[in-house]
């Protein structure tokens, strides 16, 4: 396993992986990294965006799979530009990443590829208009391999 170090410590860099949609609740994990960065703690957040695969027919009659990947990757990197500014205007070093596939899936795989050493996600809120989020917290939690899952309020502060 490879450590980023920062030039001016001997501190090993924690990279975060903060998975993000257009909600203001996936910005939470990104109000925890700026709490982590404002307490001294040398971190690195890895911005991610899923795309789930269109294969519904009425999409697919008018736009081709290649068309539609297309228009996720400009979504994506809107999404990613925004969550991005707060890092930006605090000089924390990010990269954002689009990818398509299945949410629990997409989240545990660029956790364990990139080499996070945490997972930063909202707390679902107690509301029908949330279950898939809920879903998709309960189900990372479910599948953990060996990053670890941080749940946050909206303040950023794990819970």
């Amino acid at each position: 396993m490879s450590t980023l170090v920062r030039n001016d410590t001997n501190l090993q860099v924690m990279r975060l992986l903060v998975p993000i949609n257009a909600t203001d609740e996936s910005r939470w994990g990104i109000r925890y990294a700026l709490r982590q960065h404002r307490e001294g703690k040398p971190i690195e957040v890895v911005l991610l965006n899923i795309g789930e695969p269109v294969t519904q027919w009425q999409v697919l009659r008018f736009r081709t799979q290649q068309e539609v990947a297309e228009f996720q990757a400009l979504r994506a990197q809107s999404f990613i530009d925004d969550a991005s500014a707060a890092l930006v205007a605090e000089n924390v070093p990010w990269r954002g990443l689009f990818r398509q596939g299945k949410r629990v899936f997409s989240i545990l795989d660029a956790a364990e590829e990139l080499e996070c050493h945490q997972i930063v996600m909202p707390a679902p809120k107690k509301s029908v208009a949330n279950i898939f989020c809920g879903g998709v917290v309960s189900g990372v939690r479910q599948e953990q391999r060996d990053v670890p899952l941080v749940v946050v309020n909206s303040a950023g502060e794990p819970v």
